[in-house]
C-alpha cells in the first residue's frame, strides 16, 4: 500500500507539473542515464520503507557540490514531512516535520 501511494503521488505531482528540480527534467534524466545519481523511483521506494504517505513535492538540488532529492510527504497524521536525501547514495540526510 505504501508503494502505491508513493507511485500514485509522483504520478499526480508529475502531471500537475510540480519539477522534479529546479533544474529541467532532461537533465535529470541525463543525470541518471549517466549513472551519476540513483532513479526517483528507487528512492521513493527505499523511503516508502520507512516511512508512508502521499508525495507532494519532489525536486533535485545540487547543494554543496552534492544532489539531492527533497521529498515532501503528507504522513497519515496529516503532517508535512519534508526529506533530504542524497541522489547518489540514496541515504536519508534529514527528515523532520515542514514548520
Amino acid at each position: 500500500m505504501i508503494k502505491w501511494l508513493l507511485i500514485a503521488g509522483l504520478a499526480a505531482a508529475l502531471i500537475s507539473g510540480i519539477a522534479v528540480g529546479g533544474s529541467d527534467h532532461l537533465e535529470s534524466r541525463h543525470l541518471v542515464e549517466q549513472g551519476k545519481i540513483l532513479p526517483l523511483q528507487q528512492i521513493l521506494d527505499h523511503l516508502g520503507q520507512q516511512q508512508e504517505g502521499r508525495v507532494l513535492e519532489v525536486e533535485l538540488e545540487r547543494e554543496h557540490g552534492r544532489y539531492i532529492y527533497e521529498i515532501e510527504l503528507l504522513g497519515e497524521d496529516g503532517r508535512v514531512l519534508k526529506y533530504e536525501i542524497d541522489a547518489v547514495s540514496g541515504e536519508i540526510i534529514n527528515g523532520k516535520p515542514e514548520e
